[in-house]
């Protein structure tokens, strides 16, 4: 079973995305903010993230940072709300595979697991 670690500060959002991924088969863990999120990849070692870029403690762009420097090449995908910013710019400069915007809706979601996943095997 695929692993997959949520980091997302908004419990609402955190539930839904964790509620989608079960349902369609993955393991999954959650974290409010990026540095628990860090602490739950160094226990678990998911195939995949998503975290969220805004959030308190550790931001994201600093989780992306953190994640990339423990495990290169681990397949990242950057979520937000802020479509004015250039934060996702930056979380894909830092080493994030993939984007979404909020709302996403479910395919989406699914497909961007599903092509970080394929980068990781290539």
């Amino acid at each position: 079973m695929t692993k997959v670690l949520v980091i997302d500060d908004i419990e609402f959002t955190r539930e839904t995305i964790c509620k989608i991924l079960r349902r369609n088969g993955f393991e999954v863990y959650e974290a409010s903010n990026g540095r628990e999120g860090v602490e739950l990849y160094q226990k678990y070692e998911p195939e995949v993230v998503l975290t969220d870029i805004l959030m308190p403690e550790m931001e994201g762009l600093e989780t992306i940072k953190k994640l990339v420097h423990l495990c290169p090449g681990l397949p990242i995908i950057a979520i937000t709300g802020s479509v004015d910013t250039p934060f996702m710019n930056i979380a894909l400069k830092f080493g994030a595979v993939d984007g979404l915007y909020k709302p996403f809706k479910q395919d989406q979601l699914l497909e961007a697991i599903h092509k970080a996943l394929q980068s990781r095997s290539n």
